[in-house]
């Protein structure tokens, strides 16, 4: 009676054999599906309808849900295609962003929210759907590296060819072993200090104390960089 169950349809679904599982008491049929794929159903499940296909109408449906973004721009990016599918045909060959600019491939989700893009710079990235949606994401990372340059030139003001941030911090740098910028130590155990200004250096003395030579470096800036700030300030008030 089982038998002649091969060569029956149940929707998609044509019987071709009858398949014995180890272990498993109840009968399976090897059905070939109208997509070309072949799949094993349980005897019941074909006869009360509860598989007619091998599962390729459920990837279907969603396929047909999912927001197709190939060719679209968002930002710098152009959406070339679904990452899962791009990356199988040219594995190793693309180009992950690791800035906060661009999305990780390697991060938790599933593959369908992810997309492969190309950056007008040439470099390629894989996004997250959302993040190109809502505008987190409009580069490879390279947006975001252009505009740190921006800030820096912008955060640097020179005046007659001098840096107005550097005179104006009279911090000591890390690497000062006296204690104070340009004053140091000389082998005949005096002290030397000297000052710096629109790219001229210029000598304040050999000083038997440490106090004396910081205090001269310290008169210097007061005649140097004090009048050249305030001039700095009027002028872009």
């Amino acid at each position: 009676m089982k038998k002649c169950m091969i060569g029956k349809r149940y929707g998609s679904l044509v019987v071709i054999e009858k398949v014995k599982i180890s272990g498993k008491p109840k009968t399976y049929w090897r059905c070939q599906c109208d997509c070309g794929n072949t799949c094993t159903v349980e005897d019941s499940h074909l006869k009360n309808g509860h598989t007619k296909n091998c599962g390729c109408r459920r990837r279907i449906r969603i396929q047909e849900k999912r927001l197709d973004l190939t060719g679209q721009r968002y930002g710098r990016l152009v959406v070339l295609g679904p990452a899962a599918e791009l990356t199988e045909k040219k594995e190793g060959t693309m180009e992950q962003s690791g800035s906060s600019e661009g999305d990780r491939a390697d991060r938790p989700g599933r593959m369908s929210d992810y997309w492969l893009c190309q950056c007008d710079c040439g470099k390629q990235c894989i996004c997250r759907k959302e993040n190109l949606r809502s505008g987190v994401t409009r580069s490879c990372g390279c947006l975001q590296e252009a505009q740190r340059k921006v800030n820096m030139k912008k955060a640097i003001h020179f005046m007659d060819g001098t840096c107005v941030e550097r005179i104006a911090c009279r911090k000591t740098f890390s690497n000062n072993t006296s204690g104070h910028r340009e004053v140091y130590r000389r082998e005949n155990n005096r002290w030397r200090a000297s000052i710096g200004f629109q790219g001229k250096s210029y000598n304040l003395g050999s000083f038997a104390t440490y106090e004396e030579a910081v205090q001269a470096r310290l008169d210097a800036e007061k005649r140097l960089y004090d009048p050249f700030l305030a001039k700095y300030r009027e002028k872009n008030s």
